[in-house]
C-alpha cells in the first residue's frame, strides 16, 4: 500500500484481472484491506480481451485463458463471499446509476463519497455484444456461460 501512501492517498485499487485469484493470498497478507471484485458478464469480458494488449489476440486463446480463470475464481468464491472484506459489485450496475452505485459501493468500503474521473457508462458496456459475430458469441456461451449464470447473468446475453 506504498504506492497510496506516498500518493496521500487511503485507497489503492489494481485492475490487474488475474489479481482475481489472488484475492484470498491478498487478504491475508494486507488483513486491513477490502477486495473489491468488479464483474462483468464473461462473454463481454472474453470481448473486452479481445482489445487488450495483453491479452491473448485470438477468442479461443482468450476463452483458454478465461475459461479457467473462472473455474478458480467460482471455486474459491463461497468462502470469499463470507469474508466481509471482500465485495462483488457488477459493473452493469454500477453503469445503471454510476453516483447512486458510487455512493453505495463508498458507503459499503466506509469511504467518503467522492466524484471520481472515471465513470462506468452503460453504452461502454453495451458494445462488447457488438464486437463478436454470431458464431463466436456462441463459442464464447459454449465455454462460459456456465459462469455467467453462476454469477446471477443470463448465459447469452
Amino acid at each position: 500500500m506504498a504506492a497510496a501512501e506516498a500518493a496521500g492517498k487511503r485507497t489503492w485499487c489494481e485492475k490487474t484481472p488475474f489479481n482475481l485469484l489472488s484475492a484470498p493470498f491478498l487478504l491475508e497478507l494486507f488483513p486491513e484491506a477490502t477486495v473489491v471484485v468488479i464483474m462483468r458478464h464473461p462473454v463481454h469480458v472474453a470481448a473486452s480481451h479481445l482489445d487488450q494488449p495483453w491479452a491473448p489476440s485470438s477468442l479461443e486463446g482468450v476463452l483458454g485463458w478465461l475459461e479457467p480463470v473462472c473455474q478458480r475464481w467460482l471455486a474459491q468464491r463461497p468462502a470469499l463471499l463470507q469474508d466481509r472484506r471482500y465485495v462483488e459489485v457488477k459493473a452493469e450496475t454500477l453503469a445503471g446509476d454510476w453516483p447512486d452505485s458510487r455512493r453505495e459501493l463508498f458507503d459499503r468500503l466506509g469511504l467518503p463519497d467522492a466524484d471520481t474521473a472515471s465513470t462506468f457508462a452503460a453504452d461502454r458496456l453495451a458494445i462488447r455484444r457488438a464486437q463478436l459475430s454470431d458464431a463466436e458469441h456462441a463459442q464464447v456461451v459454449s465455454r462460459v456461460g456456465w459462469a455467467a449464470e453462476e454469477l446471477g447473468y443470463p448465459a447469452r446475453p
